[in-house]
């Protein structure tokens, strides 16, 4: 059976993990809220740890909610009908179609070693995303994701509501609600967060098809 420590301390690591993993607010204009409504998604999971391994897992579980929220949104948006659809030729034809104040561009992996490869004398390292021509991010995302698209938008074209949530052990408000429950054997853990997408302003987000 964990002791009270030991769950306190998986707390603050699945806290930190997602924190540090946070990607959608990358892409999105984020606020908190103490109450959501029906309408609201959870992303996350509930299982069982053994004892014996509890200490060894937990590190990456904050890290799998942060990509579950930007997968719903990516998916979101691909789905979304009236967001203006391009075919393009070739990856780095993108940079004919950034058009917006402030682009961020969301590129598939399928495209990464191209696109970087080709566009490598006008790419910028530092901390955080790769900067093209020093200003505009560059995100990627899994190819089973976003397959043979780019999206260009601006951050602030897409609004998200989050929850907030006391931690039981931290005392403290987080963006992600953990839950732990000690048994005889091992610890049963839930880990969640609940977001919203209020608001999308469609005509600033452009999604590109290359053509194969």
């Amino acid at each position: 059976m964990a002791e009270k420590e030991k769950l306190k301390g998986f707390h603050e690591s699945v806290i930190e993990d997602y924190n540090r993993s946070l990607e959608v607010e990358d892409i999105a204009m984020v606020k908190t809220t103490e109450k959501t409504d029906f309408s609201s998604t959870q992303i996350g999971m509930r299982t069982i740890i053994p004892e014996e391994v509890f200490n060894s897992l937990y590190q990456s579980f904050g890290r799998e909610v942060a990509i579950g929220e930007m997968t719903f949104v990516l998916d979101y948006l691909l789905k979304c009908k009236e967001i203006q659809k391009i075919k393009i030729p070739e990856d780095t034809k993108f940079t004919e179609h950034m058009e917006f104040n402030k682009n961020i561009v969301i590129l598939s992996t399928k495209f990464y070693v191209g696109i970087f490869t080709k566009l490598m004398n006008h790419i910028v390292y530092g901390k955080g995303h790769p900067l093209l021509y020093g200003i505009y991010p560059l995100i990627s995302i899994p190819e089973k994701i976003l397959g043979n698209k780019i999206i260009i938008m601006e951050k602030d074209a897409i609004l998200i509501e989050k929850e907030l949530f006391t931690d039981e052990l931290t005392d403290k408000k987080e963006k992600i609600n953990i839950i732990t429950k000690s048994l005889i054997d091992g610890v049963e853990v839930m880990f969640r967060s609940v977001i919203k997408i209020k608001h999308i302003d469609f005509e600033r987000i452009k999604i590109l098809e290359i053509i194969e």
